[in-house]
C-alpha cells in the first residue's frame, strides 16, 4: 500500500529536478551558486545598515551619558570589527559579480533527450546531501560570528589594529564613505583629533548632509581650541546649525550650540538652546540635571559650568 505514494513522490521529485534539462529555455537553470551569492549580498547589506545604525546609537548614548566610556569603546570596537569584515566580503562579492558580468555567457546546448531515471535518482541524492551540508555550514558560520561578537566571546579587537586596517583600506579607496566615518570615530576615541578632523571633513566632501560629521567637526573645534577665538566658535556654530536643520531637537547638538553662543557672549540665545536641550532630555537623567543647573546659573548671571 505504501509503494504507490512513494513512487508518486519519487516521480514528482524526478520531474522537478530534471525539468531544467528538457524545458525549452535558452538559459538553463543554474543551481545554488548565483542565488546564494545574491542572498549573501542582500544579507550583508542589511547587516551593514544594522551595524552602522548601532554605532550611531552608541555615540548618542555616550553623548547623553547613558553609557560608560569603557562600555562604549568596547561595544563600538566590536561592531566596527564586524563591519570591517562585512565591508571586505561585500567588496569581494561585488568584484566577482563585475567580473562575471564582463565574461561572455557560453551558449549551453539545449538538451533534447530525457535524463535516465537512474541518473535522476543520483541527482536527487547528491542534491539532498549537498543542501544539507550547505545548511550546516551556513549555521556554523553564523554561530561562529555570533560568538565572536558576543561580549566576552572571542578575542576583543585591538583598536590600533583596526585603525591600521582602516588606514590601509582608505589608502586604496579614499572615497570609501563608511570607511571614513569609521576612521573619524576611531580617531576621536583615540584622541587623535587632527586625523579625526581630516576624516570627518572628507565625509562631508562625500556626503555634504552627513549630520554626524558636522556635529563632530563642531565638537572638535570647541574641544581642541588653543584660546577663545571668535572665528573658531563661529565655525563650530555653523556646523551645529547645519545639523539642526534636520534634527532641531537633538539635545547634544543644542547643548554644544548653546555653549558656543555663550563663548560668543550671546547669553539670550544660549538660554534658548539649553532650554530646548533640557526639554528633550529624560527629566530625571544626570544630563537633564546638568543642563538645568547650567541654565539656573546662566539666568543668575553666574558662570554656568
Amino acid at each position: 500500500m505504501l509503494l504507490i505514494p512513494v513512487i508518486t513522490i519519487l516521480i514528482f521529485v524526478i520531474v522537478a529536478i530534471t525539468s531544467p534539462f528538457w524545458r525549452k529555455d535558452p538559459n538553463p537553470f543554474s543551481p545554488f551558486h548565483n542565488d546564494d551569492r545574491h542572498q549573501e549580498l542582500a544579507d550583508l547589506v542589511v547587516e551593514r545598515e544594522v551595524l552602522v545604525r548601532s554605532l550611531q546609537e552608541l555615540d548618542v548614548e555616550l553623548a547623553q551619558k547613558r553609557m560608560e566610556p569603557d562600555d562604549h569603546a568596547r561595544l563600538k570596537a566590536t561592531d566596527e570589527h564586524r563591519l570591517l569584515h562585512v565591508l571586505d566580503r561585500l567588496e569581494l562579492l561585488q568584484q566577482d559579480a563585475a567580473e562575471e558580468a564582463n565574461t561572455p555567457a557560453s551558449n549551453t546546448p539545449q538538451r533534447k533527450k530525457w535524463i535516465p531515471v537512474t541518473i535522476c535518482a543520483f541527482i536527487v541524492l547528491v542534491s539532498s546531501i549537498g543542501t544539507y551540508l550547505w545548511v550546516q555550514i551556513q549555521a556554523l558560520e553564523k554561530l561562529t560570528a555570533s560568538q565572536a561578537q558576543a561580549p566576552g566571546g572571542g578575542n576583543a579587537p585591538n583598536p590600533l589594529e583596526m585603525v591600521a586596517k582602516l588606514e590601509e583600506r582608505l589608502r586604496k579607496n579614499p572615497d570609501d564613505l563608511e570607511g571614513q566615518i569609521m576612521a573619524g570615530r576611531s580617531y576621536q576615541v583615540l584622541n587623535r583629533y587632527e586625523e579625526a578632523q581630516k576624516a570627518w571633513t572628507k565625509v562631508l566632501e562625500l556626503q555634504p548632509r552627513n549630520n554626524e560629521a558636522s556635529y563632530n567637526l563642531g565638537v572638535i573645534l570647541i574641544e581642541t581650541r588653543k584660546f577663545d577665538d571668535p572665528e573658531v566658535f563661529n565655525k563650530a556654530l555653523a556646523y551645529f546649525d547645519k545639523v539642526l536643520i534636520d534634527r532641531p531637537n537633538e539635545p547634544g547638538v543644542n547643548w554644544y550650540r548653546g555653549l558656543t553662543l555663550w563663548y560668543l557672549k550671546r547669553p539670550r540665545e544660549t538660554e534658548d538652546a539649553w532650554a530646548l536641550a533640557f526639554k528633550n532630555l529624560e527629566p530625571n537623567s544626570p544630563d537633564a540635571k546638568f543642563v538645568k543647573d547650567a541654565l539656573a546659573k546662566l539666568r543668575a548671571g553666574e558662570t554656568p559650568f
